[in-house]
């Protein structure tokens, strides 16, 4: 799942399946979160090791529902 491809191929039927645009703009929020709970925790002056776990929070959070973030679909949509 943590893959920079586009296109997932099915375990079932081996068929190419493509990320949709939606999830792909979803997803991306999840690399961007960490930088912003960064800065907002830094403006309100907590300490480095409290940042330090809740970016670790995060990050466990995020693995657990990236896998329902996806969704697939037989063809390439664009991004944009």
């Amino acid at each position: 799942m943590l893959t920079f491809r586009n296109v997932l191929e099915c375990p079932h039927c081996d068929k190419q399946q493509y990320i949709s645009a939606k999830s792909q703009k979803r997803l991306s929020i999840y690399s961007f979160a960490p930088l912003i709970i960064w800065l907002i925790l830094s403006l309100f002056d907590f300490s480095f090791p409290s940042i330090v776990v809740a970016e670790l929070i995060f990050f466990i959070a995020a693995v657990i529902m990236m896998p329902l973030s996806y969704e697939v679909s037989s063809e390439e949509e664009p991004l944009w």
